[in-house]
């Protein structure tokens, strides 16, 4: 069984089809996606993935095998791959081959290597097409679905990038099978965040579920994450108002996953940086302190942690000066005033060092 979930951007429109798929499928759904006039496709491929998956060798086999002239570039495995130098080893790599306005990217990897593979393809020859294959939870989930791509700096995550929509995206669940417990674990996450601010029912289906999610449920679940994605990318596509909502848990959390030098998975960050808004949202009469409760519960039962308030240092604090979502000295959050709502809410930073970052 798959799903098909639209992303409605008028002429830019996608699809992101969600199931599990032979490599075939997949080689079809993308080449029909690029279109006959593309003149070759590059594959960047998550360097960690080989190892793990042996869904990999028939799936390149059959992308070369349906899409012309493929080459295949091998990523620096996880986080490591999101940095302009890397960048520039890929772009100078397509330079290289030959590849001219009609090519096109398919990144195969968790939400580093397609983040990596979509800002490749943004600002090579001012911008080609690509498609992603997800091979992780989170990915699926979110970071292949959007159209934000982008790299970190030594400063903070995600700091230098571009929207850069793709033509489609196919999540491929078998993937999953051979995805560490921890990287699924991180990637539920996401998912728990979508329910928070926008469908409360995946909250309900997580907290009863067992400790392992049947296919069906994942696939549910999954499909949720991605139409509260899809629905408020197509209203508000580059953040200038709504997509924010999105972040929920990213502001504290994105600082808590570079100050730990990336030990940290996303999802884990994430999971924290929820705990923290919830709290600070209790704190500031925004929610009710029962659903920093819930929060915290159901997390613990995913086997996410949950010690944000024993994390806040003066280094995350440094972080958040830095975050993209600072402006002067304010810092937005987004805060749930009750489960399926969110609301965006400038915080003082100095407001924040004196109140929730005792230690610093």
């Amino acid at each position: 069984m798959s799903v098909v979930v639209p992303v409605e951007l008028g002429a830019r429109r996608y699809e992101v089809q969600i199931g599990t798929f032979t490599p075939e499928a997949v080689a079809e759904i993308l080449a029909v996606a690029l279109g006959p006039a593309v003149t070759g496709v590059a594959l960047l491929v998550d360097g960690g993935l080989a190892a793990r998956a042996p869904r990999l060798p028939p799936l390149i086999a059959a992308l070369g095998a349906r899409l012309p002239d493929v080459d295949v570039l091998s990523l620096r495995a996880g986080e490591a791959c999101k940095s302009l130098t890397e960048i520039e080893r890929t772009v100078e790599w397509l330079a290289d081959r030959g590849y001219d306005r009609r090519g096109a990217v398919v990144g195969i990897g968790g939400g580093a290597a397609t983040d990596h593979a979509g800002f490749a393809a943004s600002i090579f020859l001012r911008g080609i097409s690509f498609a992603t294959v997800p091979t992780t939870l989170l990915a699926m989930v979110d970071a292949s679905v959007g159209g934000k791509t982008g790299v970190d700096l030594r400063a903070g995550k995600n700091l230098a990038g571009a929207f850069h929509q793709p033509r489609a995206v196919v999540a491929d669940l078998a993937f999953l099978e051979t995805l560490p417990l921890r990287e699924r674990t991180a990637g539920l996450a996401e998912v728990v965040k979508c329910g928070f601010i926008a469908d409360p029912e995946i909250l309900d289906l997580l907290e009863g579920s067992g400790p392992v999610l049947s296919p069906a449920l994942l696939l549910d679940l999954i499909t949720r994450a991605v139409r509260v994605k899809a629905e408020v990318v197509a209203t508000d596509e580059t953040e200038v108002g709504r997509r924010a909502i999105l972040n929920f848990g990213h502001t504290i959390g994105h600082a808590l996953e570079a100050a730990s030098g990336y030990d940290l998975l996303h999802g884990e960050a994430v999971a924290l940086g929820m705990i923290a808004a919830l709290d600070l949202g209790a704190a500031m009469r925004i929610g009710p302190p029962a659903l920093a409760a819930r929060g915290r519960a159901l997390l613990d039962q995913l086997g996410l942690p949950t010690d944000a308030a024993s994390r806040l240092d003066p280094g995350v604090l440094a972080r958040l000066a830095v975050d993209k979502k600072r402006r002067g000295d304010q810092i937005r959050f987004v805060f749930c005033p009750a489960v399926g709502q969110a609301r965006l809410v400038d915080v003082a930073a100095s407001d924040l060092a004196g109140r929730f970052f005792p230690k610093a």
